[in-house]
């Protein structure tokens, strides 16, 4: 895996896509890999239950302005079929920030048309699992967090 260090945070667009500046000064948009959250209203598509909750988590998780890490992963596409860039993004900390989602109770293990899964999954459905069955986050509320589109 490459990390790739020296983005900021420009803008959270939903909970599981953020728009980073690179280093050079431009903007790329990425989506957080091994995770999916419910949808927020667009293009004419009311909101999942949880779409909002989810957004403003990531919000609250990444302000703008904050640095972070990219990190690919070996078994995954390098982006997906909207451009995005398919990254795990992480603090400075050392903090995953999809692990942290997912652990609160707003997203969801979420496997990408790679093959095989990606290096976190199971992790990620471990965390998916302890969240749903404590019902955290919008679990309490969003019974079916984990078949957001």
């Amino acid at each position: 895996m490459s990390t790739a260090e020296g983005y900021a945070i420009a803008y959270v667009i939903d909970g599981d896509t953020i728009d980073v500046t690179t280093p050079s000064g431009e903007t790329q948009r990425v989506r957080l890999l091994g995770i999916n959250t419910p949808e927020v209203s667009h293009n004419d598509e009311p909101a999942q239950c949880g779409g909002e909750e989810a957004t403003e988590q990531l919000r609250a998780l990444l302000p703008e302005g904050t640095s972070v890490h990219l990190q690919s992963d070996t078994a995954a596409d390098d982006e997906d079929r909207y451009g995005r860039l398919l990254r795990y993004v992480e603090l400075e900390t050392g903090a995953d920030v999809g692990h942290e989602l997912i652990s609160a109770g707003y997203a969801h293990a979420w496997v990408p048309a790679s093959v095989p899964d990606p290096d976190r999954l199971d992790a990620y459905q471990d965390a998916t699992d302890e969240a749903e069955a404590a019902n955290a986050g919008s679990w309490a509320t969003c019974p079916s967090l984990g078949e957001s589109r």
